[in-house]
């Protein structure tokens, strides 16, 4: 992991799958096993917040990973629909800088939960709690939808 954070080991997602998914800028880490009605999405170290999320949020929760966003847009039109389709609406994404760039993904009606100011001084995982940046934050912004 590049972060200086403890953070757990997905083992829960295929290894081809990251590679592959990696490779393409975007993946789908976590598909939904009943009618899709909720996307997350996230990278990196907000991946875990993510996929715990997803298991509170039931059956219809996908969670996108999206590592490198112009890798993503170079993939075909097709490719990307099947990641992120435009079907569902309901998004949120995670971001623990600045999260601008997740609104051209969650669209109008999604949220990004993020770091909307600067500074704060303390160990990561007080300072993303004080933030928001966590499950039960990605829960309530989910639910708000």
């Amino acid at each position: 992991a590049l972060t200086r954070q403890a953070v757990p080991m997905l083992n829960e997602i295929d290894v081809k799958i990251r590679r592959e998914g990696v490779a393409r800028g975007g993946y789908i880490a976590k598909r939904e096993s009943g009618k899709l009605d909720l996307i997350l999405l996230s990278c990196g170290s907000e991946l875990q917040h993510a996929m715990k999320a997803a298991g509170e949020l039931g059956e219809g929760t996908r969670v996108v990973s999206m590592p490198c966003f112009e890798r993503f847009e170079r993939q075909s039109a097709e490719y990307r629909e099947e990641v992120l389709p435009s079907s569902c609406r309901r998004r949120v994404a995670i971001e623990a800088g600045v999260p601008h760039i997740w609104y051209q993904y969650v669209g109008l009606d999604g949220k990004v939960v993020g770091l909307h100011r600067f500074g704060m001084s303390a160990p990561g995982d007080e300072v993303m709690k004080e933030f928001g940046i966590d499950a039960a934050h990605v829960v309530e912004a989910a639910k708000s939808l």
